[in-house]
This record gives structure tokens, sequence and C-alpha cells, in this order.
């Protein structure tokens, strides 16, 4: 996770200004909602999320996420410990014309997930998976910075497409609510 943070530090940096000043840096909370399966070994959890979204296009944002969860056990038999995800994120707002300030914002999020989900099981903890969601984005300025409130859902499923062999396919629904700023 280090390199991965290092590495979009490093591309921040030199990217053009224009762009950088199109960067937006966001910190969050999310609840899981663990779904079929999963909700079986685990209860809902609260964990938080960092974000960092180019909106440099006006309707077409992307960018990298991290999620990190301390999950809650259900019972005492088997259960999963930690879940965190770093996601490679693309979100499209269909419905607006323009992007400006003082405006809701409703988008469509996709991500593909490289998981790291720890349990009882001592399997690999290797996951790689995606989600699709809804979100809402409200755009403001206030002192002089561009700031966005954003609340969204994602269905989940962090080890869809790659996970061990015993390991189930651990979807969720991760609801969140976050604080972003371009500075």
């Amino acid at each position: 996770m280090r390199k991965c943070l290092v590495l979009l530090t490093f591309l921040i940096l030199f990217l053009p200004l224009k762009l950088v000043s199109s960067i937006y840096y966001s910190v969050g909370v999310n609840y899981l909602i663990p779904t079929e399966k999963f909700k079986d070994a685990n209860k809902n959890s609260i964990g938080i999320k960092l974000e960092v979204i180019s909106k440099n296009y006006c309707r077409l944002w992307y960018g990298l996420r991290i999620d990190q969860f301390n999950l809650k056990k259900k019972n005492e038999i088997s259960y999963y410990k930690k879940e965190t995800l770093i996601s490679p994120v693309v979100k499209y707002s269909p419905f607006v014309r323009d992007c400006f300030n003082n405006k809701f914002l409703p988008y469509i999020e996709g991500q593909i997930n490289l998981s790291s989900i720890s349990g009882t099981d001592n399997l690999s903890k290797l996951g790689v998976g995606g989600g699709l969601g809804l979100g809402l984005a409200y755009n403001f300025v206030i002192f002089k910075k561009c700031w966005m409130i954003d609340v969204q859902a994602i269905y989940s499923a962090p080890n869809f497409i790659h996970r061990a062999d015993k390991r189930e396919n651990l979807k969720s629904i991760n609801c969140g609510l976050s604080l972003s700023v371009s500075l």
C-alpha cells in the first residue's frame, strides 16, 4: 500500500498545473453491510475512506480510493477480521451539463479492487474484484477553495475475480459520506 501512495504522490507532483488544480483530496467514513454468505460470518462495520480524484473533466472523474474496515465478527467459528481495498475508480455524471459550484451532481461509480481480507481461515488474503454504485455530490466554495460533500452506495465484491480456492465471494454494500477539497 505504501508503494501505491508513493507512486500516486509522484504522479500528482509531476502533472501539469492545470491538472493538479482539479485534484480533490477526500476523507470519509464508510458503513459496510455484508450480504449473502458474508453476513453469516460478520456484522455491519464502520470504516474509513481516503480518495484522490481528478476532476479535470466536468462529468468524468477518475482516481484512486483506499478503504479500510475492521470487521465485526458474528460468530466465534469462522469470520473475517480486516478488509483493505485499493481501487482505481471512475465516476461519471451523465445528468448535468455544467459542474460549477453550488450544484448537486448525481453520478455512477465503477471500480476495480485489489483487496486484502484477513480471516480465521488462514487462507491467502489477496483478492481482485470490483464494485458498482451511485452517488450524489455537492460542490461549493469556502475560504477560496473548492470543496465537495459526497454520499455514495456501492455494491462491492472485492474478490470475485480472484481469491483463495476455499474462500467465499465476499459481497457487501458499502455506504459512505466524505468531504473533499481541491488544494
